[in-house]
């Protein structure tokens, strides 16, 4: 679900010098052959059951569901073996694109991710955005010198964009979050107990 979030977006990303005309990529249309960016499974490859989860950093619904139930389905399917997860950034706005860019761009992505997640109602209610977003990033050990270059870098963006791109023409995705177990398509942020259902359920299925 879209919300109204980040009004001076525009503005900011002129700051940060992000360009977002590119072209749409054409290409496979298997939800396990993503485009642009490869996925980092969390969890074992002979997983009976793969979540696939598109979701924006900006969107209070996926930050609900990454903060409150990502944890628990994590330890509860993915540590016993049943599940694993493939995380996949969807670009809604220049604010995601900046802050998927600051993750990709460091060795390990997750934990600034998260740390953005957990801190999104500062950068929702932020006056002055890029300087909320540098000192959350900074807060993840990414100072102004690496914060300047994650945004800099052409290829991580057009790998986001082309991403986004075949989510949204292939795969249909047309919010956030929105997941796909064992292809079967889940819009917006499930409950823990109805992801528990989605998740026994096709797990009865193989």
């Amino acid at each position: 679900m879209m919300t109204p979030l980040f009004k001076p977006i525009h503005r900011a990303a002129i700051l940060l010098g992000i360009v977002l005309i590119l072209p749409i990529a054409a290409g496979a249309t298997d939800l396990l052959q993503p485009l642009g960016r490869a996925d980092r499974p969390v969890g074992s490859a002979t997983a009976p059951v793969t979540v696939i989860e598109y979701s924006s950093p900006t969107c209070s619904h996926c930050a609900t569901y990454r903060n409150e139930t990502a944890p628990k389905i994590e330890e509860e399917f993915v540590e016993s073996g049943q599940i694993r997860i493939l995380f996949r950034p969807l670009v809604r706005n220049n604010v995601d694109l900046v802050i998927f860019m600051l993750a990709e761009t460091q060795p390990q992505p997750k934990p600034v991710l998260d740390r953005f997640y957990a801190r999104q109602d500062e950068i929702a209610n932020s006056g002055n955005l890029e300087q909320t977003l540098r000192e959350i990033a900074a807060s993840v050990g990414i100072d102004r010198d690496a914060f300047n270059a994650a945004v800099a870098d052409q290829s991580v963006l057009n790998n986001l964009k082309t991403l986004t791109n075949q989510a949204q023409n292939d795969f249909k995705v047309e919010g956030t979050p929105t997941f796909f177990i064992n292809g079967k398509k889940i819009t917006g942020a499930p409950s823990l107990e109805a992801m528990r259902r989605e998740i026994a359920a096709a797990l009865e299925r193989k």
